[in-house]
C-alpha cells in the first residue's frame, strides 16, 4: 500500500540530518577565507583553497551509480558525514596550501555523496501524490540552517577563535551522523543502478538544464549583489539577504502543494517573472527599499524554482535512476554556480555592474519561454 503521510521517524531523521550538515557547509563558506588569510595565504589561493569542494563534488557525483549499486543509502550518508567531520577535524592541524587543498577535495568527496543521497533518500520517504509538499518541507530544513549559520559562524570566531568554530563544526556534524545512524531502516542498495543509469540521461535534461541557468542566475546575485551595494554606498545588503530567506521559506510550504495540484508550469511562469523583477530592481538600484523589495523577488523565487525542479525531477525518475538523476541535477546546478561567477565577472568588466544584472533580467526573461517549452508535456499523476 503506497504510503499517504511522511511525518514519520525516517523522514525526520533524514531531514534533521540534512539541515545540519548544510548548517556546517555554510559555517565554513565565510570562515574558511577568514581563515586562510590568517595562514598568509594569496587571495588566489584562498580562491582555490575554498572551491575546491564544488570541484570534487561534481567528480564525485559521476561515480552515483557505481555507488548506488554496492551500498545503500544509510551507509553511504553515513560515511559521506565521516568524511566532512574528519576534515572539520583536520583544517585546525594544516597550515601548507598544497595540504589544505587536499583536504578540501576530500571534504568534496563527503559533499558530493551527502548532497546526493540526503535529497534521494528524503524522496524514497515521501508519498508520490506529495512529493512536491515533501521536499518543500525538507528543503526548509536547509534554507533556515544556512540563514542561521553564517551568523553563528563569525560570532564563534570573533569571541572564541577559529579552534572554536571548528570544535563547534564538528560537534553539528556529529549530532548530523547520530540522525542518520536512527534511521530505522535502509533503503536495499541497487544493484540495477550502475546498469540502467547513465551519468548523462537526456531525459533529464529539461530538470537539469534549467537549473544549470538557475545557478547562474543566482551566482550573480550572491557574488555581485553585496560588491555593488557597496559601490553605491547601500548599507542594506545585510536586510537583502535576510528578507530574501525569510521569503523562501514562507514560499516553501505554498508551491509543494501547488506543485502536486497543477505541475511545474504556473509555478516557473510566475517565479521567473518575480526573479526578472528583482534583477531589474538590482540594476536599477538608488536606495536601500528598493534592495529589500528585490530580495522579497528574490528570495520568493529561488524559494520556489529550486524546490519545484527537484520535485517535478523526482517524479519522472525510477527508484533505479532517482541517485543518478539527482547527481546530474546537482552537478548542473553547482556547474552553473561556478561558471556563472567566472563569466559574469568578464561581464562586469565589460558593462559594469548595472550592466550586468540587466544581462541577468533577459537572461531571466528567456528563462520564462525555456522552461514554459520545457515543462509542456508534464503530467501530474
Amino acid at each position: 500500500m503506497e504510503k499517504t503521510t511522511y511525518w514519520h521517524r525516517n523522514f525526520i531523521l533524514i531531514l534533521i540530518g540534512n539541515a545540519l550538515l548544510f548548517m556546517v557547509y555554510n559555517m565554513q563558506v565565510p570562515v574558511l577565507p577568514l581563515y586562510g588569510k590568517k595562514l598568509g595565504l594569496t587571495p588566489g589561493q584562498i580562491g582555490i583553497f575554498v572551491g575546491a569542494i564544488m570541484f570534487a563534488a561534481l567528480v564525485t557525483r559521476l561515480f552515483v551509480p557505481w555507488f548506488s549499486s554496492r551500498f545503500n543509502k544509510k551507509f553511504l550518508l553515513m560515511a559521506g558525514i565521516i568524511l566532512y567531520l574528519l576534515a572539520s577535524v583536520g583544517y585546525p592541524l594544516l597550515s601548507s596550501f598544497g595540504l589544505l587543498v587536499l583536504l578540501r577535495l576530500f571534504n568534496g568527496l563527503g559533499h558530493g555523496i551527502t548532497t546526493t543521497y540526503f535529497a534521494t533518500a528524503a524522496a524514497d520517504e515521501l508519498p508520490q501524490q506529495k512529493i512536491g509538499e515533501g521536499m518543500g518541507y525538507f528543503g526548509i530544513g536547509t534554507m533556515v540552517t544556512a540563514s542561521l549559520a553564517p551568523l553563528l559562524a563569525l560570532a564563534v570566531v570573533q569571541h572564541y577563535g577559529f579552534s572554536a568554530f571548528f570544535l563547534t563544526c564538528i560537534g553539528v556534524l556529529a549530532v548530523s551522523w547520530f540522525a542518520i545512524f536512527g534511521i530505522s531502516k535502509a533503503a536495499p542498495v541497487n544493484p540495477k543502478a550502475a546498469k540502467s543509469a547513465l551519468i548523462f540521461d537526456r531525459q533529464f535534461l529539461p530538470q537539469s538544464g534549467l537549473v544549470f541557468i538557475l545557478g547562474v542566475l543566482m551566482s550573480g546575485v550572491m557574488t555581485f549583489t553585496p560588491i555593488y551595494a557597496q559601490q553605491l554606498h547601500l548599507t542594506g545588503i545585510s536586510g537583502f539577504f535576510f528578507i530574501a530567506a525569510i521569503a523562501g521559506v514562507v514560499i516553501r510550504p505554498i508551491v509543494g502543494p501547488l506543485f502536486d495540484r497543477q505541475g511545474p508550469r504556473l509555478i516557473l511562469l510566475v517565479n521567473t517573472v518575480l526573479l526578472t523583477l528583482g534583477m531589474v530592481l538590482i540594476a536599477m538600484l538608488n536606495h536601500n527599499w528598493m534592495l529589500l523589495v528585490a530580495g522579497v523577488f528574490y528570495g520568493v523565487a529561488d524559494g520556489a524554482i529550486y524546490p519545484t525542479l527537484q520535485a517535478w525531477l523526482f517524479k519522472v525518475t525510477t527508484l533505479e535512476n532517482r541517485d543518478t538523476a539527482t547527481g546530474m541535477f546537482l552537478n548542473s546546478y553547482d556547474l552553473g554556480m561556478g561558471l556563472g561567477a567566472v563569466i559574469l565577472g568578464v561581464v562586469v568588466e565589460v558593462v559594469g555592474y548595472q550592466g550586468m544584472f540587466l544581462v541577468l533580467a533577459a537572461v531571466a526573461l528567456g528563462y520564462i519561454g525555456l522552461a514554459l517549452w520545457g515543462s509542456r508535456s508534464t503530467k501530474i499523476v
